[in-house]
């Protein structure tokens, strides 16, 4: 029998605290295996779960390209691949890996991998009547953000993944690709459809301050709270012309780090009737000051939002703290980038980017679940460790 993920943790990181998993959770590999294969029966040495999961296991490893993937696999003992499934003398070439990936149904992956990694995080009781949260129940955050994969550009342009992310963990736990000629807006309410939002407050930023995803979220049993600008004159206007100045203050940080200063201060307006979007209970003003050490620049910006949040369902400093997260997801796009070098990527065909930036949703989701919080340490770890790895898909040792 497969051992759980989740299992392993106290051998890895002793100082993580483990909740009880699902005890019928089946393997990554079991779960990768689900998803439709494109290729023709005739000729297939390998099964599609085990090769998606030593992709991820290669992933883990640091592995930031297809032929990079195809070394790690290649390079791993026979009996390791044994383990996950795969014949121990296969060793399928990048090229192999380049046409399987182009040609992997997109959404089938993203929802497999995002609901493993959903299950895992435990993000929630099923919404029914009877279990609703109560009032003062905390709030969970919900991010959603879209991400170009900058090296995918062709002459019909570039990929585009807009993402739901919890604050918390950095778990994607939907992801949809934005169609060709057109925007994040129209994929807003599909990527979040299959999504239980009880007790979610989800956040976005002034591009998805509309009327219709308003009401989408909180039909779906969810609150919102959305940035304000330009693309809403009239609620902006509006917002503005709010008391600001009789307002208390509600909410002060001040954080120092990556060489400047940033002062927040946060005051917050029960909204008046007639507010001109659905749902809204109160708006908020943050003025945020930001001082660069290096330069002596002082910069001050104004920013205003709007949620679906009444009075007292959430103290001051988690409203405060919630906005913050949101912009915090952008740390995310920065490991991508950065430690996996996603930008620099040269991947383009079909849908291989995609699948790419998702078993790098997979690899850094997780490593932090289970704790880390260096991403480029747990890559360390089991690049060094690869048998740990094949542990956390859920392997027996």
């Amino acid at each position: 029998m497969p051992s759980f993920p989740i299992d392993v943790l106290t051998r890895h990181l002793e100082h993580v605290t483990i909740t009880d998993p699902p005890a019928d959770l089946p393997t990554l590999a079991e779960i990768l295996d689900t998803i439709p294969d494109p290729r023709s029966r005739r000729g297939r040495r390998y099964r599609l779960g085990p090769l998606l999961a030593l992709s991820l296991l290669a992933v883990l490893g640091g592995a930031t390209s297809l032929a990079k993937i195809a070394r790690f696999i290649a390079g791993y003992d026979p009996d390791l691949r044994a383990r996950a499934g795969l014949p121990g003398t296969v060793r399928p070439a990048a090229s192999t890996l380049g046409r399987l990936f182009a040609r992997l149904d997109g959404d089938a992956f993203d929802a497999a991998t995002c609901t493993y990694l959903a299950t895992l995080a435990d993000c929630g009781p099923p919404a029914t009547p009877g279990n609703r949260p109560a009032e003062r129940t905390p709030l969970s955050g919900l991010a959603v953000d879209g991400k170009t994969l900058r090296g995918s550009r062709t002459g019909d342009g570039t990929v585009h993944l807009l993402a739901a992310t919890c604050h918390n963990t950095q778990i994607v736990v939907a992801q949809r690709q934005v169609e060709a000629k057109s925007n994040e807006i129209p994929a807003f309410t599909p990527l979040l459809s299959h999504l239980d939002l009880t007790g979610v407050v989800v956040t976005a930023d002034a591009l998805h301050t509309q009327h219709d995803h308003a009401r989408h979220v909180i039909a779906a049993g969810g609150h919102y709270l959305f940035i304000v600008k330009g693309n809403q004159p009239t609620l902006l206007r509006r917002l503005k012309a709010l008391p600001w100045r009789e307002a208390v203050l509600n909410d002060r940080t001040d954080e120092q780090g990556h060489g400047r200063r940033e002062i927040r201060r946060m005051k917050i307006c029960t909204t008046r009737p007639g507010l001109p979007f659905p749902h809204a209970a109160q708006a908020i003003q943050i003025k945020r000051r930001r001082t660069d050490h290096r330069t002596g620049k002082t910069t001050i910006m104004t920013i205003y939002a709007v949620t679906s949040l009444p009075p007292g369902r959430t103290t001051h400093a988690q409203l405060a703290t919630l906005i913050r997260e949101h912009w915090s997801i952008e740390a995310l796009h920065h490991i991508r980038d950065v430690t996996y070098r996603e930008d620099a990527s040269r991947v383009r065909t079909g849908t291989a980017p995609r699948i790419m930036a998702g078993l790098r949703n997979l690899a850094i989701g997780l490593a932090r679940l289970i704790g880390w919080t260096n991403i480029a340490a747990a890559i360390d770890h089991y690049r060094s460790h690869p048998a740990d790895a094949l542990q956390l898909l859920g392997f027996t040792t």
